[in-house]
């Protein structure tokens, strides 16, 4: 049966122009390989062990990750060696005209089967080749919603996959209404509201008012939107639910988030094929994509990355890389189409780390200026020129540090021949760790004249953003210094250095989840986990047994896991989180070893 058929539990007439069903509902007709069939779960045995040993075999099994599976293929290997080698190719990759500044920096693995293979270019990756059991735990990744059952009557809107085609071959002609997908107006007031407290102070996207006027306008009159105003709407629904918890979103809109989610994200992409995304030179469109790819963060990375580089290309084409004031573009929407691209260069740097590619040169393109950091009440549709900006904290803080990470390594770039700025480039050989020290106290005292010394850490907005440019500087210190760590010896003091700032930034993340006033912002948080830091801690635990500082990480460790009660939910089951779950696993059995 087709997706939609099968779906609503009815016969499937399989015609090759589109079943009957699918052409009822002027939706497109998809077939869809089915879902693998799911490992049945172990049964749990009596471990013998001290209590504080389960609690943490149950947090790794949170992880995906089953110790008792690992015995028995240690044993198997024992058995026969051949037998559980990885079916893939680990080539080192490394570039042969050195100085190459465009060139990778660090060595990638092609992981490969007959038919198909993987190219992993990304430090957090390669540092865990050694813990991936098999080859299929890379190549065969699903995402948790792209299989999720939803039970779903006859009259119900249809459920798409955030992966569906629909998005890449064009819209439907004619346009799909999409009222069945909108929720109720007083639902979408307080959407809108969680947005405002929850994804506003930190996704600096559009101008606030001017959108509530919108919504409050459209609100009344759900049949007849404007196609670019309702993908915006869907947008916002789909990353206010996100931010909720589930208590909250059933509260809120009478379901659990996971079915908010679905629909709000099907509703959003037959909004952005109505618009005619992949044709449209309409800004808001392309915030509203920008809204739906932020909500897919327990999504497949490989499938997020390839949605942020297709706003990359559309934010391009609009001519976002090419600030608005040089092109003549009135100052209000000069401002908003900066705040849009630097938040695509954003999504773009993160969702390339967990998809496990390289980075990109999208920093580097065009001369886009930092937006302004003045309140949205500062900007009005009709102004003709910029008002002066603000000195200290404003609507813009959180959003302007990361901004100016990014503009700072872009300077870089254009500054020295040596030194591109960009984040791989921070733990490449060539560059002297004198020139990348300088760069991070420059980086530092940015962010401190700018925004830390007015930060008030009594206020929790505050504090939050306090503890982001902390953790901002830690984690770039972090990896300039981290250069060679998996390749060859470091001396001790500087492998001291490098696991006190490791644990900073991974103690810094869980103080967000212990404060009650953060609880919004969770969302993003999780987001933006520092996996590259968390991996080092554990790979130190691994040599490091003894000691106060080892006994302070294996807490920052446990409390992760408790924040974290299920990575591979959280991230779709990517084999990313199955290869972390093994190094916990390694070096929590080591730890336990040395107690004796």
């Amino acid at each position: 049966s087709c997706v939609l058929c099968a779906q609503r539990k009815v016969r499937c007439d399989r015609r090759p122009t589109g079943c009957a069903n699918c052409s009822k509902a002027r939706v497109p007709c998809i077939y869809k390989a089915p879902p693998p069939p799911r490992r049945r779960k172990k049964g749990e045995q009596d471990l013998n062990a001290a209590d504080r040993i389960v609690a943490y075999e149950e947090a790794l099994r949170g992880l995906g990750v089953d110790p008792e599976e690992i015995v028995k293929q240690a044993v198997a290997k024992k058995r026969d060696p051949g037998a559980s080698e990885m079916n893939c190719f680990l080539r080192p990759h490394e570039d042969e005209k050195q100085g190459n500044s465009h060139a990778p920096s660090e060595a990638g693995i092609l992981v490969s089967e007959p038919g198909r293979s993987r190219y992993l270019e990304n430090g957090i990756w390669t540092s865990l080749q050694n813990e991936f059991r098999d080859s299929k735990e890379i190549l065969d990744e699903s995402s948790d919603d792209e299989y999720a059952e939803t039970l779903q009557d006859e009259m119900s809107p249809p459920i798409l996959p955030v992966s569906s085609p629909s998005l890449l071959f064009g819209g439907q002609s004619p346009a799909i209404a999409l009222r069945p997908w909108h929720p109720d107006p007083a639902q979408i007031f307080k959407l809108w509201q969680s947005y405002l407290d929850n994804v506003n102070p930190l996704v600096k996207l559009f101008h606030a008012p001017t959108v509530q006027q919108m919504i409050s306008n459209a609100a009344g009159n759900l049949e007849d939107l404007p196609r670019n105003l309702e993908a915006l709407m869907f947008g916002i629904y789909c990353v206010s639910a996100e931010s909720l918890t589930d208590d909250q979103c059933l509260s809120i809109l009478g379901h659990a988030k996971v079915t908010a989610l679905q629909r709000f994200r099907s509703g959003a992409q037959f909004a952005l094929a109505n618009a005619s995304l992949l044709r449209t030179s309409d800004l808001m469109v392309l915030q509203a994509f920008v809204l739906f790819i932020l909500s897919l963060q327990h999504s497949d990375a490989r499938v997020t990355w390839i949605w942020a580089g297709v706003a990359q290309r559309i934010g391009q084409r609009i001519g976002l890389h090419r600030d608005g004031a040089k092109l003549g573009v009135p100052p209000f929407e000069a401002e908003m189409r900066r705040r849009t691209w630097w938040q695509i260069m954003m999504l773009e740097g993160y969702s390339q780390k967990l998809a496990g590619t390289g980075s990109t040169s999208v920093i580097l393109i065009g001369d886009v200026k930092i937006p302004l950091n003045v309140n949205d009440s500062a900007l009005f549709l009709d102004m003709k020129e910029p008002p002066p900006e603000h000195k200290g904290p404003t609507d813009m803080m959180f959003f302007l540090m990361r901004c100016y990470v990014a503009d700072f390594l872009k300077r870089s770039a254009d500054a020295q021949s040596n030194f591109d700025g960009l984040w791989n480039k921070l733990t490449g050989a060539s560059v002297p760790m004198s020139t990348k020290d300088k760069a991070i106290d420059e980086l530092e005292a940015i962010l401190e004249d700018k925004f830390l010394q007015y930060c008030d850490k009594s206020i929790p907005w505050h504090f939050m953003c306090f503890e982001l440019g902390r953790s901002i500087v830690s984690m770039t210190r972090f990896m300039a210094h981290s250069t060679g760590y998996y390749s060859k010896a470091l001396e001790q003091s500087e492998k001291n250095n490098l696991f006190g700032l490791a644990l900073q930034v991974v103690s810094a993340q869980n103080l967000a989840y212990t404060m009650k006033e953060m609880q919004g912002f969770i969302w993003h948080i999780s987001l933006q986990f520092q996996w590259k830091a968390f991996v080092f801690v554990l790979s130190e635990l691994c040599s490091r047994t003894m000691g106060v500082e080892v006994d302070d990480a294996w807490k920052q460790v446990e409390m992760t896991l408790q924040f974290h009660p299920s990575f591979d939910k959280n991230l779709g089951r990517r084999a990313l989180s199955l290869a972390v779950g093994n190094l916990t696993l390694k070096a929590w059995g080591i730890y336990v070893e040395s107690r004796g």
